[in-house]
């Protein structure tokens, strides 16, 4: 596990997600932290970790979207002891428990449907122990996320879902989001060499 915060609170970063394998060389060669991984399944996430790892990038996945993995204690223990992830996503109570014991980072991630969406989320934030927050859709967040940054204090709030352009990125930094997930390349941060 990173000894320091994967997305530092007010730091303005840059996680690429990654969807399709074939991007995960550019996302390495990105300067950023983490690499959010979506398209990972329990037969490739190890290879995918250890590349990951060895190119000085935290691994972030989301455990419940895993396909032959089960979000239980035994599933989340293998992936931070045996595989190596370093935090999760998720928007289970449960999963970001079981997560936390095993010892990696956990963005609560919410989703907003509607104001009750937003108001659940400021409420679960205040009680919740979770490393940082993701709100999605990424405009919506824009729009409606000043109340759970607020709540969450010295957590980071990261936005992601439609975070397509340099202005939606920026708005959303400047309303005070830590940081961004973005499949959309252009926005990954070049790294030292480009």
């Amino acid at each position: 596990m990173p000894d320091k915060p994967i997305v530092p609170t007010g730091s303005a970063t840059v996680i690429p997600s990654v969807h399709r394998l074939a991007a995960l060389d550019r996302a390495l060669e990105a300067d950023a932290p983490a690499v959010l991984l979506t398209d990972a399944h329990i037969g490739n996430v190890h290879a995918l970790a250890d590349r990951c790892h060895e190119a000085g990038k935290a691994i972030l996945v989301r455990p419940d979207l895993m396909e032959g993995l089960r979000a239980d204690k035994l599933g989340l223990t293998i992936l931070a002891k045996d595989i190596g992830v370093d935090g999760i996503f998720t928007g289970s109570a449960a999963t970001a428990r079981l997560a936390q014991q095993a010892g990696m980072s956990v963005y609560w991630r919410f989703f907003l449907l509607d104001s009750r969406a937003l108001e659940t989320a400021v409420v679960q934030a205040a009680h919740s122990l979770c490393d940082g927050f993701e709100l999605v859709p990424g405009p919506a967040a824009l729009a409606q996320g000043a109340p759970l940054i607020d709540e969450a204090g010295d957590r980071p709030v990261i936005a992601g879902g439609f975070v397509n352009s340099r202005e939606v990125a920026s708005s959303l930094f400047a309303a005070g989001f830590s940081g961004v997930t973005t499949s959309e390349q252009s926005l990954w941060p070049p790294g030292p060499a480009a």
